[in-house]
């Protein structure tokens, strides 16, 4: 899958950026990771965004010794290949006519290329947040999380724990971790119900399994906030609207970064949560 990447500190360099496949950081460059200093970048542009992601970092980062950089922080270190970047990163997919802006947390490392090309800039881990189009529905709440899984997800790439046939595509890559679903069996999974197609039957699914539970936002956060044990959450990402060329995907993640369902989507009518899904989810709880 070809796409256009740029962080949302260098929005205004989009115009230089090419469509590109995303490196996967090698073995070698795996190992400098882990013993690199992680620049956690932030900016201004999105206050809330860098509130989040700081205080997410001081919480649940563990890998490895990290700082702060802004902006031009970021412009001088990232040529640095022993250097490594923990960002919000903005991705248009290429073959979306419209250009619709995905809102991904990525971990990535330093390159001599990244000062023409930030798309040469290999990556250790990287997971769709938000469509930056969703209208007051950027899931902030899973950031905490999202900076548990991209670590964990570098040490199972360290370990080599995927199949090289998974991590080939970049939509196909986390979808190794749809393997970890037989491990929801005895959790609640939590789904916000803005999130579920207005076809699917709520009380004919919960009826169905007593772990399933349809919850509002705030609901949401409390599960992952306060890490309610033997809990996960299930939740899309995607734009509004129902126009071709757009992707949505679909995540069931625990407050602790395990991650164990994803799955991408090309057909709008598919975005939000169908009554499939849900019977793959029942079959594995």
């Amino acid at each position: 899958m070809k796409r256009i990447f740029a962080t949302i500190a260098l929005a205004g360099l989009l115009g230089q950026v090419h469509a590109a496949e995303r490196r996967v950081a090698t073995a070698d460059q795996l190992a400098t990771f882990f013993k690199s200093t992680t620049y956690v970048v932030t900016t201004n542009d999105n206050i809330i965004f860098d509130a989040f992601l700081n205080d997410a970092v001081k919480r649940f980062w563990t890998t490895t010794p990290y700082k702060v950089v802004d902006k031009a922080g970021f412009d001088t270190l990232r040529t640095n290949e022993n250097n490594s970047f923990l960002m919000l990163t903005k991705v248009i997919e290429s073959k979306d006519k419209l250009k619709r802006p995905y809102i991904y947390l990525s971990l990535l490392m330093g390159s001599k290329e990244a000062e023409s090309d930030l798309d040469l800039m290999p990556e250790v881990a990287s997971i769709p947040l938000a469509c930056e189009s969703a209208e007051g529905d950027i899931p902030t709440m899973m950031l905490n999380p999202m900076v548990i899984f991209v670590q964990k997800h570098a040490e199972k790439s360290k370990e080599k724990s995927f199949k090289d046939r998974l991590l080939a595509n970049f939509q196909q890559r986390l979808q190794a971790y749809n393997y970890n679903m037989s491990q929801l069996k005895g959790k609640i999974v939590y789904i916000c119900k803005s999130d579920v197609d207005i076809k699917v039957n709520i009380r004919e699914m919960e009826a169905k399994h007593s772990m399933l539970r349809f919850v509002d936002k705030e609901d949401i956060a409390r599960v992952v906030s306060e890490k309610e044990a033997n809990a996960a959450v299930a939740f899309a990402v995607y734009p509004q609207g129902s126009e071709k060329g757009a992707y949505g995907y679909k995540m069931v993640m625990d407050a602790d970064g395990a991650l164990y369902y994803y799955y991408y989507e090309t057909k709008p009518k598919n975005f939000l949560f169908q009554k499939n899904d849900f019977d793959m989810l029942i079959s594995n709880l």
